[in-house]
């Protein structure tokens, strides 16, 4: 499976004539599984991390020691930099709910995104290829939805892992440390946005990091002061008819670097 993950890669990148081949490293066990991968290939560029600003900074701290011991060159790409502030946002409109998680991924992580392809696109008809996590067995609800390979304008995204199973991760992480933010909430919480937080999910954050409680619990009191009543991972009351969610041109209600949250919902 590996081999057959690693040839997918290198068959992708070939076919478009890519510049180069980068891991989307999260900090969550499928995307390590992903760039270990996505580290074999000839066209292995590196590691791109996306900072939304509001995760839990241990994950950034793992992918960052993950990177330079296993020798990949890493790049952290922030929301912040690309003049989106979380708390802002939510002091100014609320905490977002399901009906405003695109807007959440459009505004966190494909600007920082977008701005990685300004950088590192090196002539006009390049193609980059986005090494993701997506693994087509994480639900029904996925399947026939997600595909293993998906072109957009300069990227190509290839799922190289599609069709394995959580097993299969871990037989290929071996010994490579794992996120302690994952073995502990089962997920990487590199970002908390809140959109399809589950119940009580606030609270198990701050049981095992409560300096992130510690902020969340901060900004719900300065959201509130600023007229809002919602707060955080707590679907707002809608004050108008809702509308349609929106898709993109492949379809989707969430972005590629998302997929994993609508698990929660």
């Amino acid at each position: 499976m590996e081999r057959q993950a690693v040839e997918l890669l290198e068959s992708v990148a070939a076919e478009h004539n890519a510049s180069g081949i980068w891991a989307l490293f999260s900090g969550g066990d499928d995307s390590l599984a992903t760039a270990i991968i996505t580290a074999r290939t000839s066209r292995f560029r590196g590691c791109l991390h996306i900072d939304t600003g509001i995760g839990i900074p241990e994950t950034q701290q793992f992918v960052r020691e993950t990177c330079a011991r296993q020798g990949w060159p890493l790049k952290v790409y922030a929301a912040r930099d690309c003049g989106q502030d979380y708390e802002a946002l939510a002091i100014e409109r609320g905490f977002p709910g399901p009906a405003m998680h695109f807007k959440m991924y459009t505004r966190l992580k494909e600007r920082p995104l977008r701005a990685f392809i300004r950088d590192h696109k090196t002539y006009r008809h390049d193609r980059l290829v986005f090494s993701t996590g997506i693994r087509q067995r994480e639900s029904q609800r996925r399947m026939g939805h997600a595909r293993q390979v998906l072109q957009q304008g300069v990227i190509v995204w290839a799922n190289p892992i599609y069709t394995w199973s959580k097993a299969d991760c871990l037989d290929t992480i071996g010994s490579i440390p794992r996120n302690p933010v994952v073995e502990l909430l089962h997920m990487s919480g590199e970002c908390l946005c809140g959109c399809f937080a589950k119940p009580d999910e606030l609270k198990e954050i701050a049981l095992w990091f409560p300096h992130v409680g510690e902020r969340i619990r901060a900004l719900e009191c300065r959201v509130k002061e600023a007229g809002h009543d919602g707060v955080w991972g707590v679907r707002p009351v809608p004050k108008r008819k809702r509308q349609p969610a929106v898709l993109d041109s492949a379809g989707r209600k969430v972005g590629p670097l998302c997929q994993q949250c609508e698990l929660n919902f």
